[in-house]
């Protein structure tokens, strides 16, 4: 990462910023000479087909008469996988985000793929980018006039009022900062107005006054899309049951953070933007986008969540946006009618402004039902977001914490718009002190446990320094905040965390909390003179009291990758023994190969399964990476998987072309078995191994899982295949 110098005031030098990229940084570099039309890479999320317990499940769907035609993009599924993985299961629909090299154009496209290790290649059914930019015969849909867009007028102490984006509806201040001429010039020019059309679609003064656009959607990169359809808890109260049927039939939405400004709301079926939202936060920075000399910046660049809260007594479907290196800080909005989607549909905004140590969420945010009462007193609960405090809340920017300080947030989700942010009240905070102020700091998301009510009781997160904490919420609002482990290699250096630990049931009691490490902010984290060795950990908290911290390496169980080919390793390690308190592993030669972890993985029954990065052997070069399965209780390999290019080996270290932006499990089929004497049942699932990379899936591999009743990692959705029924 690049590290920028910068003194706070007094006397004591502040940790270095991180300088936050907003480009597709696992892709080869754009150059000065990239052809219009030419693709790059965004984000992505695959929109899984359910298991079958037979046969397979189709997703058959045609394009919309109201959406654009196929844009001819095709993607392919990759290799065949072996073993359970190769079935006629279809994979499901991709959501791919994309943006033209030599202008930032976005396009996003919801792509029907065909069945695991079929030849056919996957069918487009719409590009959202095509539809909202049109074309020579094809209007734009919406027209720029008739968009639902909306912002909001944020007073300082947060008291929010939202209002269509249109220049009559802006405040004096927000009109002030669009009248202004971009850098190098920063008088007031008046084309504010026109500015505001121009974001809004019109295409008028585009060649003259304004930069020339392929596409008038933005593109998005480290932002993610949410699906958000039919209500799917399963809650068991009857005032969710009467919501759940009063909006099983809502139009399935799907949002999306952008770098036009907007977190955007698309009709899932026809790809049509209903809604788009404009953080007030960003407003300062909105005259740049139709500048000539526009220079690509991140504005919605976050990722994003959504469930079903309770607010003032009613069940309600909120989303949460971070903005990633756009603003420090997130927003929430109200999205349960997709139909009244409106100025009053923002909730709050939360930045720096609010609360200096809040910085530039770059991980998903949580949303999570905590215990507000005490004791024997009757159980009351309150919905929150749940955030870390992010990267760089200690920047020189009027609304610093200039000591470096990591912080868990949590922000009430019933927090009125009229009411003004208030510590203790509205907004919670449990800060975590900084190791070494020579070191860039900053806390990952968290990662969150839940007790029988569905109550949160836990959250882990690690931060750049190497430092995994737990934060305690049984004695609310008082919260324990201890260090459980700091990371360091072999030579004891600090190796940093920046991905959401994942947890798992721990023999004997407790979780097992799991995670890699390694950074990629920007290209200079590509560069082979930063390489160090880069691990990944398995570390047990048994809940004891006080907290049985785990002193360091030497009280876990090591384990050694060795080469078997250069696409497959081979792992290798002694059983767990007494005392020890988990495990970890090197990757293998990291500090030659720059092979580091900086996604989280995903969890299924036993197993762990992630990817790792191998930056290309210059910073331009398109990243690889490998794909691993292991037991996340010993951390040896998951015997239950299989490699998709040598059935006998089970996946450890596959070597991948693509670095992929997304990793899923995909279900394939699934089976019961008789009960056993106290009356519980197995549930076998196969799953395919499916890394999305640049508009493609590759199947890695299998793994077959066994589960009983109990839930830590997901959450089951009663309603998911109503939820695939409702987008076709």
């Amino acid at each position: 990462m690049m590290l920028l110098p910068m003194l706070a005031s007094g006397v004591h030098a502040a940790p270095p910023l991180i300088n936050i990229g907003s480009e597709p940084l696992t892709a080869a570099c754009r150059t000065a000479t990239s052809a219009a039309g030419a693709r790059m890479a965004g984000t992505s999320l695959l929109l899984a087909a359910p298991a079958a317990s037979s046969g397979s499940v189709a997703l058959p769907g045609a394009t919309p008469p109201d959406a654009a035609p196929p844009s001819g993009s095709a993607v392919s599924p990759g290799p065949a996988a072996h073993g359970a993985a190769a079935s006629s299961a279809p994979l499901g629909d991709l959501l791919n985000a994309t943006l033209d090299a030599s202008d930032s154009g976005g396009h996003f496209e919801r792509i029907r793929l065909p069945a695991v290790g079929s030849a056919s290649p996957g069918v487009a059914l719409w590009d959202a980018g095509n539809i909202l930019t049109g074309a020579p015969g094809r209007a734009p849909v919406p027209e720029p006039g008739a968009r639902r867009l909306y912002t909001a007028i944020v007073q300082a102490d947060g008291r929010l009022a939202g209002i269509p984006f249109t220049w009559p509806a802006l405040s004096a201040a927000q009109q002030a900062m669009l009248d202004q001429a971009p850098a190098p010039h920063t008088a007031s020019d008046g084309l504010g107005e026109r500015r505001v059309a121009y974001l809004r679609g019109d295409r008028s003064d585009e060649g003259t006054l304004f930069r020339r656009r392929s596409s008038v959607l933005g593109d998005s990169i480290n932002s993610m899309p949410v699906l958000v359809g039919p209500p799917s808890g399963a809650v068991l109260d009857a005032s969710y049951t009467a919501f759940r049927e009063r909006n099983k039939a809502r139009r399935p939405m799907i949002y999306l953070g952008a770098n036009d400004g907007m977190l955007h709301g698309f009709d899932a079926v026809s790809g049509i933007e209903r809604y788009a939202y404009l953080p007030d936060a960003l407003m300062p920075a909105l005259n740049r986008l139709p500048g000539p000399g526009y220079v690509h910046r991140a504005y919605v660049d976050g990722p994003a969540i959504s469930d079903d809260v309770v607010i003032a007594g009613t069940w309600r479907t909120v989303l949460v946006s971070a903005m990633g290196g756009g603003a420090q800080g997130l927003f929430a909005l109200d999205v349960t009618d997709p139909e009244a989607l409106n100025e009053a549909s923002a909730l709050w905004e939360f930045t720096d402004r609010d609360d200096p140590m809040m910085g530039n969420l770059t991980t998903l945010p949580q949303i999570a039902k905590v215990r507000t009462s005490h004791g024997d007193e009757a159980a009351s609960y309150r919905y929150f977001a749940v955030a870390s405090s992010g990267l760089n809340n200690y920047a020189s920017d009027g609304h610093s914490s200039r000591n470096g300080k990591g912080a868990l947030f949590l922000l009430a989700l019933d927090k009125p718009r009229d009411a003004p942010w208030k510590l203790n009240a509205n907004y919670y905070r449990w800060t975590t002190p900084i190791s070494d102020s020579t070191l860039a700091n900053g806390l990952s998301a968290p990662a969150l446990t839940f007790d029988r009510d569905d109550a949160l009781s836990y959250a882990y997160a690690g931060d750049l320094q190497g430092n995994l904490w737990r934060f305690d919420f049984a004695g609310w609002p008082s919260v324990a905040v201890q260090a459980l482990f700091a990371a360091r290699d072999a030579d004891g250096r600090r190796q940093p965390i920046a991905q959401r630990p994942m947890l798992a049931y721990a023999t004997g009691g407790g979780y097992m909390v799991l995670f890699g490490t390694g950074v990629l902010f920007d290209r200079t984290d590509l560069s082979a003179g930063g390489f160090v060795t880069q691990s990944f950990y398995g570390i047990h908290d048994s809940l004891s009291v006080p907290m049985d911290v785990v002193a360091g390496r030497r009280q876990l169980t090591e384990r050694v990758l060795d080469a078997s080919s250069a696409n497959l390793f081979n792992l290798s390690g002694a059983e767990i023994a007494p005392g020890s308190k988990g495990w970890y592993l090197d990757f293998l030669q990291s500090s030659r190969t720059g092979e580091r972890s900086i996604g989280s993985g995903v969890l299924a029954g036993g197993a762990v399964v992630f990817n790792t990065l191998l930056p290309g052997t210059d910073k331009c070069d398109a990243s690889r990476s490998r794909t691993y399965v292991l037991n996340a209780l010993t951390g040896l390999p998951e015997g239950r998987s299989t490699a998709s290019i040598d059935p006998a080996a089970p996946i450890v270290g596959l070597l991948q072309p693509m670095y992929p932006t997304m990793l899923a499990l995909v279900p394939q089929s699934s089976s019961l078995s008789a009960p056993d004497p106290t009356g519980q049942v197995v549930v076998t699932k196969n799953y395919a191994v499916a890394n999305v990379s640049a508009g493609e899936v590759a199947v890695a591999g299998a793994v077959k899982v066994r589960l009983r009743s109990g839930r830590l990692s997901w959450r089951e959705v009663a309603n998911w295949r109503e939820l695939h029924e409702a987008i076709k």
